[in-house]
C-alpha cells in the first residue's frame, strides 16, 4: 500500500519517479508541466490505482515527478483530473476531508 496526497492545486495527477520505475509502469507520453520551479518536461505513465476509501480502481495517465527525491512522504499526487468526478468536502474545524462519488 502506498500513500497519496490530494493536491487541489495540481491540474494533473502524478506518481513518484522511483515508484514508477520500481513498478515498471509504461511510459506513454512526454508533457511540459509548470510548477513552483518553472516549466519542465516529464514522462507520463499509465497506472492503475485502487483507492480503498472509495472502493474504486482508477486507471489513467500520471505525470512522473520526483516526490521521494524531493523529501515528500507521499508517492502519488491526486490532482484535479482525478477530483473532477468526485465531490470533496473539507471540514476545516475538524481537519477532515471526505470524498464521495454522489
Amino acid at each position: 500500500m502506498f500513500s497519496a496526497l490530494i493536491d487541489t492545486g495540481a491540474t494533473l495527477s502524478g506518481i513518484d519517479r522511483q515508484l514508477a520505475e520500481q513498478l515498471d509502469l509504461p511510459t506513454i507520453d512526454r508533457r511540459q508541466i509548470a510548477g513552483v520551479h518553472g516549466i519542465a518536461e516529464t514522462d507520463v505513465c499509465l497506472a492503475q490505482l485502487y483507492i480503498p476509501a472509495l472502493n474504486k480502481v482508477v486507471i489513467g495517465d500520471f505525470i512522473v515527478v520526483d516526490l521521494a527525491a524531493g523529501g515528500q512522504r507521499d508517492v502519488v499526487l491526486l490532482g484535479r483530473d482525478f477530483l473532477r468526478t468526485y465531490t470533496m468536502t473539507y471540514n476545516g474545524r475538524e481537519g477532515v476531508v471526505t470524498i464521495s462519488d454522489d
